[in-house]
C-alpha cells in the first residue's frame, strides 16, 4: 500500500516536482505520448502521487497550465484599470520573464492547439484561457474613439509581438541571425515596448 505524504514528508515538494516533471515531459513529447508513469519517473516519486494530488494525467496537465498562466493573470488584474499606457512595459517585461523560465512552453502550446489530437488537453486550454481572454492587457481608454475592428487588430499585433519569438522554428531563427537566448529576449522586450508605445498607439495619451 502506497503511503500518502503528509506536510512533514515535504508534500509540497512532491507536488512541485510533479508539476516540473509534467512540464518537462509534455514539452519534450507532447500531451498524448506522455504517460503518468513517465512523469512519475521524471519526478522521482511513486506514480500513485499523481492520482493523489491531481486525480489523473489531465488533472495534472490542468494544474500545470494554471501554474503557468497565474503570474500573467495576476499582472493583468493589476493593470486592467490603469489609465496609462506605460503599464504595457510591465506587461511585456513580466511576460518575457515568465516565458524565459520555460522557453519551450509556448511552442508546446502552439503545437498542441494546432494538432488534430489531444482533444481533452485542448479542452483544458479553452477552459482556462476562455475566462481570461483579455490576458493581452490593452488600456481601454486608448480606444475610446476607435472601432472594435481597430482594437482587435492592435490586440493581434500585441499577441504577435509577445508570442511569435517563442514559436518561431529554430532553423528560421538561425537563418535570420537570431540567437534566441535570454539576452536577446531582454533586448526584444525593451524594443517591443518602444515600438508599441511610439508606433501602434501613435500620439494617443
Amino acid at each position: 500500500m502506497t503511503e500518502i505524504p503528509t506536510p512533514n514528508d515535504s508534500a509540497t515538494q512532491v507536488r512541485d516536482s510533479l508539476l516540473r516533471a509534467a512540464r518537462t515531459c509534455f514539452i519534450a513529447s507532447g500531451y498524448d505520448k506522455v504517460s503518468i508513469r513517465q512523469i512519475a519517473e521524471e519526478a522521482g516519486v511513486n506514480m500513485a502521487m499523481i492520482r493523489y494530488y491531481f486525480g489523473n494525467k489531465l488533472g495534472l496537465f490542468e494544474a500545470m497550465i494554471t501554474e503557468f498562466i497565474e503570474p500573467i493573470v495576476a499582472r493583468r488584474n493589476l493593470v486592467k484599470n490603469e489609465p496609462s499606457k506605460t503599464v504595457m512595459a510591465d506587461v511585456f517585461n513580466d511576460f518575457y520573464h515568465n516565458m524565459n523560465l520555460t522557453p519551450g512552453f509556448p511552442r508546446f502550446l502552439f503545437s498542441l492547439m494546432s494538432s488534430d489530437q489531444s482533444s481533452e488537453a485542448k479542452g483544458v486550454i479553452f477552459k482556462l484561457f476562455g475566462p481570461v481572454i483579455s490576458l493581452v492587457a490593452i488600456p481601454q481608454h486608448l480606444f475610446d474613439d476607435s472601432s472594435r475592428e481597430e482594437y482587435l487588430l492592435v490586440k493581434m499585433s500585441i499577441m504577435s509581438l509577445l508570442i511569435f519569438p517563442y514559436i518561431i522554428p529554430a532553423p528560421m531563427a538561425e537563418l535570420h541571425g537570431f540567437k534566441l537566448d535570454q539576452d536577446f529576449y531582454a533586448q526584444l522586450a525593451q524594443h517591443n515596448i518602444k515600438l508599441l508605445e511610439n508606433g501602434l498607439f501613435g500620439e494617443k495619451q
